[in-house]
């Protein structure tokens, strides 16, 4: 997909290990750590299965994938510090640089 769309700035991620750098308990599978994501439409994983299928995760569906809609995942909304990091992310990625269409739902008051 790389070199079918080279200026797309693709994102692969380990999250095997993610629960430390978030202070988190250890997560008990893909899709749970999948589900922790601070985005719905960065909530999403693919995998192989035992027959080489692709697989795909996305707990909370891919209508804001399509939609170009960025809100927060219900883990995000649960606490002020986590809702933060949601916003700050939507300042440090600054995804509307990248994607002009999408609309971006903030949580906090600015």
């Amino acid at each position: 997909m790389i070199k079918l769309m080279p200026n797309i700035p693709w994102s692969v991620k380990n999250e095997a290990r993610m629960h430390v750098i978030n202070n988190l308990p250890p997560y008990t599978s893909s899709e749970d750590a999948i589900s922790k994501f601070p985005e719905t439409a960065t909530a999403l994983g693919v995998k192989l299965d035992k027959d080489h299928n692709l697989v795909l995760t996305a707990p909370y569906g891919l209508d804001d994938v399509i939609n170009l809609e960025l809100k927060p995942t219900p883990y995000f909304t649960e606490t002020i510090e986590r809702t933060a990091i949601y916003e700050e992310r939507i300042i440090k990625k600054n995804w509307k640089s990248i994607w002009h269409k999408i609309k971006v739902h903030h949580i906090l008051n600015n």
